[in-house]
């Protein structure tokens, strides 16, 4: 029953409203720019993409030049087309002598013990060793050097 009263109401509201001649016909016309301005905008879209998927290509075409450019700048120098000469041609000035290291050593794998699945009981009291090693740092006025060792026994040296 609220759906049929809604539905009453939104009808009484519909014939309510006063459409004249000139009201459909600005909207006629507001429907009919739409529909005929839309290709045109949609072109616009698509080419102002293209334009800045050119302008980036363009942009890395150019560091690309660029890059070759400091290239060639860089094989124009004497020092490093002799440095190029020796790093990949093994090429030595008279008078040096040259050292090739060959990496033929094979170096075995070694094999990586498991773990066992039994429990063990820790060697050592990290708790205590912990709650040591922080009560020694707060308290204690000894020398770093006087502390290498144990931290009960610095305790025991203070009192």
């Amino acid at each position: 029953m609220a759906k049929r009263a809604a539905g009453a109401e939104f009808t009484a509201w519909v014939r309510s409203l006063n459409f004249s001649f000139f009201t459909v016909g600005i909207v006629v016309l507001v429907i009919v720019g739409v529909w005929m301005l839309s290709p045109g905008v949609t072109t616009l879209v698509e080419q102002r993409r293209e334009i800045a998927e050119l302008d980036q290509s363009v942009k890395l075409h150019r560091e690309a030049v660029d890059d070759i450019e400091a290239e060639r700048v860089r094989w124009q120098d004497p020092a490093y087309i002799r440095a190029q000469a020796r790093d990949r041609l093994f090429y030595v000035m008279p008078g040096e002598t040259q050292l090739s290291v060959i990496n033929d050593v094979v170096i075995p794998v070694t094999e990586t013990p498991e773990a066992s699945p039994e429990l063990r009981a820790a060697e050592s009291d990290w708790l205590r060793g912990l709650v040591g090693s922080v009560l020694v740092a707060g308290t204690t006025t000894a020398e770093p050097e006087e502390l290498a060792g144990d931290p009960e026994q610095a305790t025991k040296k203070e009192n």
